[in-house]
């Protein structure tokens, strides 16, 4: 089980897995935001309830914590996500937002928000926003002609998007490193129009933004 780090920062970003930390911790410094938010890694979908049992327990978190993020692929359905993160936070005695979007609180000083990726009520992951930066390019092309070939002689992928993702990054430099570490190397345009909606959720987490 993983187990959260010792709290130093007001703002706790709560991410899934090592790919998405990489992501994060990469687009919050591009942000200039890393002074401001600590990320946090919970493991996989199924940690998220007893990560946040002991994340509440932790000697900081009352006297320092203000602002909470919760970001976790959507998969098959974002609103299941979304309903599996609310019931993570009820469980821990945390706001749970009704609504993606919106921040909820307890009436005192801290506040909670979800983002469920791919956003904009979509189904998905990471991968499909990462995939949407080079759509419609001649690379998009070739990997799309790559893949329709791989089908015909093993059928449709059962991860389509991350799939995509990988053969993209055959073209750069260092294609051996995961989806996240490459955002950390400009493989990816942070200041792409796909990441409008993770943008907005990372300057949301200031509790001047509150």
């Amino acid at each position: 089980m993983t187990k959260p780090k010792e709290i130093e920062k007001e703002v706790q970003l709560l991410v899934e897995g090592n790919d998405q930390r990489n992501f994060f911790e990469a687009i919050v410094k591009h942000l200039s935001l890393n002074n401001d938010v600590q990320i946090q890694n919970f493991g996989g979908v199924d940690e998220l309830r007893n990560f946040l049992q002991g994340f509440v327990m932790m000697p900081r978190f009352r006297s320092t914590v203000r602002s909470i993020g919760i970001v976790r692929d959507a998969e098959k359905s974002e609103a299941s996500a979304f309903q599996s993160v609310r019931d993570s936070l009820e469980n821990a005695c945390l706001p749970a937002p009704s609504l993606l979007g919106e921040r909820a609180s307890n009436g005192g000083r801290l506040g909670v928000r979800v983002l469920i990726l791919p956003a904009g009520n979509r189904d998905g992951m990471l991968e499909t926003l990462l995939c949407q930066t080079f759509a419609g390019t001649r690379k998009d092309e070739c990997i799309d002609a790559f893949f329709k070939c791989i089908e015909t002689l093993h059928g449709p992928l059962k991860r389509p998007d991350k799939a995509r993702a990988r053969a993209y990054l055959t073209t750069k430099p260092e294609p051996h490193v995961s989806v996240g570490v490459a955002t950390s190397k400009g493989y990816w345009d942070l200041d792409h129009h796909v990441f409008c909606d993770v943008r907005d959720f990372l300057t949301s987490l200031s509790p001047t933004e509150s």
